[in-house]
């Protein structure tokens, strides 16, 4: 029962931190504040890692470690997101 969050959550929210993303900028850039956009992307990369620690106690077993692979995958993919949220600024015109 540990590894399903990490097989489903990661994904969904690995999605979901891209379209609230995407969707926070016009406020972002109207209010000149970028602290919603990093506290986002820093709520969805916990849980995902919070769903990849529960599947790496179950690394043993086959479906914990394809669990695991895919956890640290989309939690590696919302910080490269961070990551570019401080080389390219989201209010660039």
């Amino acid at each position: 029962m540990r590894t399903w969050p990490a097989l489903i959550l990661a994904p969904l929210i690995a999605l979901g931190s891209i379209s609230l993303g995407y969707a926070l900028v016009t406020p972002v850039c109207e209010r000149g504040s970028v602290w919603l956009l990093h506290a986002l992307i820093l709520t969805c990369l916990f849980i995902t890692v919070a769903t990849t620690t529960l599947a790496w106690t179950r690394k043993g077993e086959f479906l914990g470690l394809v669990a695991t692979g895919c956890g640290a995958f989309f939690s590696l993919i919302i910080a490269l997101q961070w990551l570019a949220q401080f080389v390219v600024t989201p209010c660039m015109h």
